[in-house]
Order: C-alpha cells, then sequence, then structure tokens
C-alpha cells in the first residue's frame, strides 16, 4: 500500500515540451521559440512575485498556507451549491488539486475523478513545499489561446516580466486560467475587466492595496490582444538550440541595451544599401574585459532582408584582406621583416597568379605598416612566399580558424587575399583573444555567448604581445571612411584599430576593429553571394563598424607592452638590420624576434666634388667615401611614377664611362607570363606594348627581339612590337653594356 501510494504521483509532475527562452546577462527576455507541441509553454518558474502570489492566492486558495492539499470547508460549500443548483456549479478545488488536474491534462468531471485528485493533492504535499506547488501552478496554468503559464502570460499581454507588473495586471493574470478559452483579452473583454475589478475590491477589503491603489488600478485598461514576444537575438537563439539548450531558460552574456540598438543600426544601415540590392548584414560585439559577447545580430531585418533566417556570423565567406595582420604579425615576430621595413610593390607573376592592387596601382616600395594600413595585395603575397605557405596555413588551423579546412595547395598564393572561407565568430574570437594577449593576460577565457558555460584556458595559439603591438599600431592608420576621416583632429576621437576585407566579385565586405575594452566584427552583402559594385570593406562595411563603435563606452588606448619589446638597430631606410653602409637608429622589434633579413640597399661609392658618382680608377680631383641607397629598376620605375622622385639620386660623372651596376630592368611584361594577344578587325595581331626603366634617364636602349634588332629609345622606353603566337625573347640593352632579358609566350585570342 506504501508503495502504491508513493508511485501513485508521476515524476515528473509535468513532462509537457517548453519553450526555449533567450535571457540577456541580466536575465531580462531577448527572444523565445515556441514549444515543440506549438504552445508558449516557458520552462517552469522558481518563485512568484509577491503582487501575484497575493492575486492568485486570494482569487483561487485563500488557504492555501493552511490546509494538506484539500480544503473540507471548500469540499462541503461545493456539495451544498451543487446540490441546489442540479449541476456542478463548484469544484471546491484547492490549489493543489488544479496543480494535479493540469498535470493530468484536464479530465472529465466527474465525482470519482474529484476524489482521485483529492487523493493525489494530498499526496502532492507530502512531496513538495507550499512554494513548489504555488510554482508549479503558476508554471502550467492555462491562459488562453497556446499560452501557458504566468511567465508566458505577462510577457504575451504585457511584455514585461511578472516582477514588473502593476496590481492591476497581476489580477487580471490571476482570474484568467479560471476559464481561459471564454474569458482573456479580446473576447469578452468587458466581463474580463470586471472580474478582475472584483478581484481588486476584495483585495482592498483584505487590506492588501489601499485606496488609492485600488482607484488606480480600475483604471488601467485590459490588453485588446495577446502581443508578440521578443525578438532580439533570433539567430542567437537558434544556436543555443542547435548546441543542445532547447526547451531551457538560457541566460547568456548579452547586453539588452547594445543588443536592441545595434538591431537597429543594422536594419537602418541596411535600409540605405538596399539601393544598391545590398541586403544582409551581421554583426558581433565582444566585451574584451572578460570575452563576452555584448551583441549578436546574426543576420540583418528589414522588409527586404534576403534569407533572414540564415547566421551570417556562423558562415563562410570569402575573407578577402581580413586574414593580412595575422600574416604581418607572424613575420614580425619571426623577423622577417619590422613594421618599418619596405616590401616590394611591383607587378608580379608567380605561376600565372598575378595579384593587382585594389587601386590598380603600384608604390614601388613601401613600408611594412603603410602596406598593411592600405591593404595592398602585392606585398602581402610577397611576404606569404618569403614567410611559407605551409607554415601560415598551419597557423591558421592552430589560430581557430576552423573553415580552411582544405589543403594548403587548393589554396596557394591566394589564401592572403581571399582565396580561402572564414567565419565572422572566428574572426571575432581570433582577434579578441589576440588582444587578451596584447594586454598581457595569461588567463585566457573562451569566446562564448552563455554565462554559465564553463570557462577554460584557450587553446588557440597566439602572436606575441610585441609582435601584435606593432600591427595594431599599424592598423590605427587605416583610413577611416565619411566623416570619420580627419578623425585624429578631433581629441574627443577614440584610437580604433581595424582592418577590412573585400573579396573577390565584390561579394563580401569586411570589417574588424578593437581598442582596449571592446571588439567590433561586421560582415555586409548578399547571403545569396550575389556580388554589387561598391561592396567593398571600406565603403560597406567601415560605416557600420564606426557607427556600432558608437554605442559603447570610449576608452583609452593599450599601454605599449614593454615587457615584450627590445631595442635593435635597423637601417633607418630599409628597416632591415644595417649592413656596413646603412645609416642605423634604434627601433623596438619583439622580444623573442631573431632579425635575419640584412639591408640590400645601400652601396658603397665614391662622390666627386659635384656629387656626382665616379670610380677610383677614373676620378679627377679630390672624391669623398659615401652610400647611396638604390633600388632595382622596376622598383625604382614605379616608385618614381608615384613619388615624382627617385631613391637614387646621384648622376654619374662624364669622366666615368663604366655602367652602374643592377640600373636596367624590363618593366613589361613580368617574367613568367603568358600574353594573350587580341585580333583586330582587319584579322591582324594586336601590337604589345613593352615598357623597360634604366635609373639613368638619358640612357638610350636598344631593343632586341629574338635576336632581331627592333630600336632604340631614350627618356621613356616604350616600345610597341608585332608578335606571332609561341615562345619569345626580348633583350634590352644600354651604351655601357648593361642588358636584361626576358622570356614569355604569346597566345591568341581566338574570340
Amino acid at each position: 500500500m506504501a508503495l502504491w501510494v508513493y508511485l501513485s504521483l508521476a515524476s515528473p509532475l509535468f513532462n509537457s515540451p517548453r519553450s526555449t527562452l533567450l535571457l540577456d546577462k541580466d536575465g531580462v527576455l531577448l527572444s523565445a521559440r515556441l514549444a515543440e507541441d506549438e504552445q508558449w509553454r516557458f520552462p517552469a518558474i522558481d518563485s512568484v512575485p509577491k503582487k501575484l502570489e497575493d492575486c492568485i492566492l486570494l482569487f483561487e486558495d485563500e488557504y492555501f498556507y493552511f490546509h494538506p492539499g484539500i480544503n473540507p470547508f471548500s469540499i462541503a460549500r461545493a456539495i451544498w451549491q451543487n446540490i441546489n443548483s442540479d449541476k456542478i456549479k463548484s469544484g471546491g478545488s484547492t490549489l493543489s488539486m488544479q496543480v494535479i488536474r493540469l498535470s493530468r491534462n484536464n479530465p472529465p468531471r466527474s465525482y470519482s475523478e474529484k476524489l482521485w485528485e483529492m487523493f493525489l493533492a494530498l499526496r502532492l504535499e507530502l512531496s513538495y513545499s507550499k512554494k513548489e506547488i504555488l510554482n508549479l501552478y503558476a508554471s502550467n496554468a492555462p491562459y488562453g489561446g497556446n499560452i501557458v503559464g504566468l511567465e508566458t502570460a505577462s510577457w504575451r499581454y504585457f511584455k514585461r516580466a511578472p516582477q514588473d507588473l502593476s496590481y492591476s495586471e497581476s489580477a487580471m493574470l490571476a482570474v484568467l486560467p479560471n476559464s481561459p478559452s471564454s474569458m482573456r483579452p479580446g473576447k469578452n473583454h468587458l466581463n474580463l475587466k470586471q472580474k478582475r475589478d472584483r478581484l481588486l475590491n476584495k483585495m482592498l477589503h483584505k487590506k492588501l492595496i489601499d485606496s488609492l491603489t485600488y482607484e488606480l488600478s480600475v483604471l488601467e485598461d485590459i490588453p485588446q490582444a495577446a502581443g508578440a514576444l521578443p525578438n532580439k537575438a533570433f539567430h542567437l537563439l537558434n544556436k543555443a538550440i542547435s548546441d543542445g539548450q532547447g526547451g531551457k531558460r538560457v541566460k547568456t552574456s548579452l547586453d539588452g541595451r547594445i543588443q536592441t540598438l545595434a538591431n537597429k543600426s543594422l536594419s537602418r544601415y541596411v535600409e540605405l544599401l538596399e539601393q544598391n540590392e545590398i541586403h544582409n548584414a551581421c554583426a558581433i560585439i565582444v566585451s574584451l574585459d572578460d570575452q563576452k559577447i555584448l551583441a549578436y545580430v546574426g543576420n540583418s531585418a528589414t522588409s527586404k532582408t534576403r534569407s533572414p533566417y540564415v547566421d551570417l556570423i556562423q558562415a563562410e565567406r570569402s575573407s578577402g584582406s581580413i586574414l593580412k595582420p595575422i600574416l604581418y604579425g607572424r613575420a614580425i615576430e619571426k623577423g622577417l621583416i619590422h613594421s618599418s621595413s619596405i616590401l616590394k610593390d611591383v607587378p608580379i607573376s608567380i605561376n600565372q597568379f598575378s595579384p593587382k592592387n585594389f587601386d590598380g596601382e603600384f608604390e614601388g616600395v613601401i613600408s611594412a605598416d603603410q602596406a598593411l594600413s592600405r591593404s595592398l595585395n602585392v606585398p602581402a603575397t610577397l611576404l606569404l612566399k618569403d614567410y611559407g605557405l605551409v607554415p601560415f596555413h598551419n597557423d591558421l588551423n592552430h589560430f581557430g580558424f576552423s573553415s580552411i579546412d582544405r589543403p594548403v595547395d587548393d589554396y596557394g598564393l591566394t589564401l592572403i587575399l581571399g582565396g580561402a572561407e572564414v567565419k565572422l565568430i572566428d574572426l571575432a574570437r581570433y582577434y579578441a583573444f589576440q588582444v587578451q594577449v596584447l594586454k598581457g593576460n595569461q588567463n585566457f577565457k573562451s569566446l562564448d555567448y552563455l554565462l554559465q558555460a564553463q570557462t577554460k584556458n584557450d587553446t588557440l595559439k597566439a602572436i606575441e604581445p610585441g609582435a601584435w603591438w606593432l600591427v595594431s599600431e599599424a592598423l590605427t592608420e587605416v583610413q577611416r571612411p565619411g566623416i570619420d576621416m580627419n578623425w585624429k583632429n578631433y581629441s574627443s576621437s577614440r584610437k580604433i584599430a581595424w582592418k577590412t576585407g573585400t573579396s573577390h566579385g565584390f561579394r563580401d565586405a569586411w570589417a574588424v576593429g578593437y581598442d582596449r575594452n571592446y571588439l567590433v566584427a561586421v560582415w555586409v552583402g548578399n547571403a545569396d553571394g550575389e556580388g554589387r559594385p561598391g561592396l567593398t570593406g571600406v565603403s560597406a562595411a567601415g560605416p557600420l563598424l564606426f557607427e556600432l563603435f558608437q554605442l559603447l563606452p570610449k576608452d583609452e588606448w593599450f599601454d605599449k607592452p614593454e615587457f615584450s619589446l627590445k631595442k635593435q638597430k635597423l637601417c633607418a631606410l630599409s628597416g632591415y638590420l644595417p649592413g656596413p653602409n646603412c645609416p642605423s637608429e634604434e627601433r623596438e622589434i619583439p622580444i623573442n624576434s631573431n632579425f635575419l633579413n640584412q639591408c640590400v640597399n645601400h652601396q658603397k661609392v665614391l662622390l666627386n666634388t659635384k656629387n656626382e658618382l665616379v670610380f677610383r680608377d677614373c676620378a679627377k680631383g679630390e672624391v669623398r667615401d659615401s652610400s647611396i641607397f638604390k633600388l632595382d629598376p622596376v622598383a625604382e620605375y614605379y616608385y618614381r611614377k608615384k613619388h615624382k622622385g627617385s631613391y637614387f639620386s646621384f648622376a654619374l660623372s662624364p669622366e666615368c664611362d663604366k655602367p652602374i651596376q643592377n640600373s636596367l630592368g624590363i618593366v613589361y611584361p613580368l617574367a613568367d607570363s603568358k600574353l594573350i594577344i587580341p585580333v583586330n578587325f582587319a584579322g591582324q595581331l594586336e601590337q604589345v606594348l613593352f615598357k623597360a626603366h634604366h635609373i639613368e634617364e638619358d640612357k638610350v636602349l636598344f631593343w632586341h627581339l629574338d635576336d632581331s634588332y627592333q630600336g632604340s629609345t631614350q627618356y621613356r622606353h616604350e616600345m610597341a612590337l608585332a608578335l606571332e603566337p609561341g615562345e619569345h625573347k626580348l633583350l634590352i640593352m644600354d651604351e655601357n653594356g648593361n642588358r636584361a632579358d626576358r622570356y614569355f609566350r604569346v597566345y591568341v585570342d581566338a574570340l
């Protein structure tokens, strides 16, 4: 008998599926999802606010805390009323009995059923406290339509949590479960108000409220209908469900205010971009103090948003140039370059791969920090070639870029220019982690949206603080869009390191930025991959990034990580280890860096009194030792075009007719190039314009094609030549015997 009594109560008492709730860091509802049975049934609550408890107990079971589960007086009164009315008018149910009835899905009413409910109510009181029974009732009572539970009703009818309700609102929710199918907001509206007001009057007489509260409460209107639940983090809610949090109350690290404002910013911003048929954007904001996500907007929400349910924060998209800071950081850390080291920026062709800078121009040479801040493609490609494709591919795997999972040969050197796909979440995770390293924080925490998620030491590898400091300083020089362009002129501006990326075909626009305490990462584009003119990181993603930074408190910039830097003498002009002919100066490099490369641009020379170059066997008069900074001819050609000057600033004395070594170069065609020549309207192959450069501008150059002399040029070294399909050799010589040659193959464009 004891075993039967024990087993008579179901466990768990309620086994219905629950809605999934996503809460911000303060426990405020951000988003919710229907339970599997299409009911709005929030997870069970653990307490009922005092106002609601007073209202519920006064209406349903005034002596709840004094009976053992059944109230004999209520039962006797109900029997008397039912006999006198010849029908079941009252059930005499206590709150405990109602909990039992709810748990058994409201079976048909009968006297035998009532007796069984009474028995189970007594059994319920043996296993649960009064507070727990009240919570069970409040979590499972019907509130009209598919609304189940007090908290659900509070949000659907009043858009607030139960603890924030007024006495009038609390009273309405207390009376609603009595007959929710026949009387609820929007149905028998007047009757519901009268029922609520009677309860408020009873509360007045029981001195649970004062007369002023009563008078104000009865003046409040009844809601016209149930409203929609908040939907401020739809995509993160989906992720929580996919992470196994379905049917639970998921407390996140999100800041409700920032999440709301970020949603509005993205929607407003994309409405402007829709004029250019750009329909999607996503963003993530991270607090770098504790590695918590403050805002997670997986997709913009406008009337024209395409694929609105796609979480673009988790989507794999072409990286563009967004990975360049990692390459520069690793190269600085390994001692290949310093941020001041010059890198070559000239047309190149490597195994038929010919990267171009975004503006189609070339600098000749440029410092690494400027190449990074301007996101030039050629210097980055050459740097990746020197650093090593395989090591960099391995770095990205260790740095947490889970989507870069193909063999390294599938990417080639395009890996640094958008040949790989990355996720915004991985990008934010890595950059946030790297800032932690820069701040000297050794207690790395995983970037997680769940406050209750257990933190652990992160397994990601990091670039050391000294190297990332130099990278971050370079990234503060990236030109900002719009009104932020002149930010340095205003003391109120905040210093932000930021980087953009644009994929091939203008399909993806990236921007990631950070200061000491916050990181913002955004992506803009079309979810279906459609490219649009003007869809670039600077013009499309950059403005949104800086708009989102306006939502965050301003803070100071990083302290220089002195513990991770050391002094090193470098060539003042090239930024490499100084050779015997280099002027040098001290610069800071990463403390564990073993600088490898020596300057090859400085040469020791003799100058006469006219500052002309001479040689010892031809010099006349007084001479002095000096050094010059000399680029190769092709780099010199492009540098002179952009800067209206030359690194090589000394002319050769007429007294000496010896050649200056390495003074002649072929600008076009490129080494290892294939030329595809179109056929003109006359059926003939178009001519090709070849270019060369000599450091001494007045030199005469002699041109030969396949050992056949073609002519000479002076000052402007360009020559148009007719070519036949096949292999060719171009040879150019100057008056002093300097020579340069180039092999190439010609193809005919069949179209």
